[in-house]
């Protein structure tokens, strides 16, 4: 109990240092408010959003927003995932398919997504369909690699064993290549989760009305920034516990 709460206190450090100075430099007046409002307009703002009340033209939709932008997330990831995984193991496994279809992964994979995103546009128009293709793509290469890997380097001696024991190749890639690669696979969704929280934001700037990429995007039009500072930190507190979920499934799946 000490300990967790000596790790809390360190953990506090660096976002107290970083909250005073803000609160320094916004109130010495040396930038304008709606470059940088202070951390007690910002509080004020994020009450306001997640808890309604005040003037504020989002009072109280955080919810609203925050529901559409799970449902994208939730399935852009699956799409992403359950592609990748049954693609990973079988490139991992064939050597032969991964002559051809691994350079050209690889050649994808270091495309930004944002340049898929004109695109996508085209593809998908403006809309949802946009949104989930796009985290699809946050998740997939990032859970494809882990897989991939995870396959790939089982050790040989297990396969051998299994072939002289009189095993087929679905016997060894459902006893031995995927309960050996389950953790690499693990490991991959955790990863691709969070790009998919990533990816969310991008895809939202594509003209949907609800989310909260796009309420960020439309803070922006109306300089909004203390809103925009808000999403930005709910965001990124979402997607840690996403992540820190995540890692507590992938401990019960590998640890029992």
């Amino acid at each position: 109990m000490a300990s967790n709460l000596s790790n809390l206190v360190r953990a506090c450090v660096v976002p107290a240092l970083i909250v005073l100075a803000w609160a320094f430099v916004a109130i010495s007046g040396q930038t304008p408010a709606y470059v940088l409002p202070s951390p007690l307009k910002v509080a004020e703002t994020f009450w306001e959003f997640v808890f309604g009340g005040g003037n504020q033209p989002f009072a109280g939709t955080f919810w609203l927003h925050f529901w559409a932008s799970l449902q994208r997330v939730a399935a852009g990831f699956c799409v992403g995932a359950g592609l990748a995984i049954p693609l990973g193991i079988a490139l991992g496994y064939s050597e032969t398919l991964a002559r051809y279809f691994e350079p050209t992964i690889q050649l994808t994979r270091a495309i930004p997504g944002i340049c898929w995103l004109p695109l996508a546009l085209i593809w998908f128009g403006i809309g949802t369909a946009t949104s989930v293709f796009l985290i699809s793509l946050g998740s997939f290469y990032a859970v494809l690699v882990s897989t991939l890997q995870g396959v790939k380097y089982v050790d040989t001696k297990y396969l051998r064993a299994a072939r002289c024991l009189g095993a087929n190749e679905r016997d060894i890639l459902t006893s031995i290549i995927f309960p050996a690669a389950f953790p690499s696979i693990l490991s991959g969704l955790r990863i691709g989760l969070s790009y998919s929280w990533v990816y969310m934001v991008l895809g939202e700037f594509t003209g949907v009305n609800t989310g909260l990429g796009a309420t960020l995007l439309q803070s922006r039009e109306t300089l909004e920034t203390d809103l925009i500072i808000v999403l930005m930190i709910l965001i990124g507190v979402i997607g840690y516990i996403s992540d820190y979920l995540m890692l507590l499934l992938t401990r019960r799946f590998v640890h029992g």
